[in-house]
């Protein structure tokens, strides 16, 4: 039986928001939550690093989830996606076809807002959307070949700089 990426999305969810809180009372809820979501068809692993794996019994789909201290990118992260020069991992979340990472990093929102448009021109990217909601919110959307990419770029008052989100997808041929 096939696990269709939304279960996932939402074991994802459910394991950030339980991991973020109380880290051994957070584990167990959130793996409880996952196990009922699931109907037991799924184990859950953490690693020391903050990293929870989720996977099918049969191996074939895994996600994983980073989120506080020990948050990285994915080593799959494409090198040709426009990151920073200065940013600290705040989550990343890698499953079949899809990554999702939010990075913490200074400057302004329009500053990187206009580095992110030169550095993802620069990789062959092409822009098919801009959604400016604010000076302090821009959405863009990118295509290259099958794959796409969403950077969410927003001031973050509460951390003092600019948090970027990144949702990337490859078309399932």
């Amino acid at each position: 039986m096939r696990i269709r990426h939304s279960f996932f999305v939402a074991c994802a969810a459910i394991a950030v928001l339980s991991i973020a809180s109380c880290k051994r009372a957070g584990e167990a809820a959130a793996d409880a939550a996952i196990a009922a979501a699931s109907g037991g068809k799924v184990d859950v692993s953490h690693a020391d690093d903050g990293t929870t794996t989720i996977s099918t019994k049969d191996g074939k789909q895994t996600m994983t989830v980073s989120t506080g201290d020990g948050a990285a990118l994915p080593a799959s992260f494409p090198k040709d996606v426009f990151l920073p020069s200065d940013y600290k991992v705040e989550s990343a979340l890698e499953m079949p076809g899809a990554i999702v990472t939010h990075v913490l990093t200074q400057g302004s929102v329009a500053s990187i807002s206009s580095d992110a448009d030169k550095g993802m021109q620069a990789q062959g990217w092409k822009q098919t959307m801009v959604m400016a909601q604010s000076e302090q919110a821009h959405i863009v959307m990118w295509e290259k070949g099958e794959r796409h990419a969403t950077l969410t770029i927003a001031g973050d008052k509460a951390q003092g700089g600019v948090q970027v989100g990144y949702q990337l997808a490859t078309e399932k041929q």
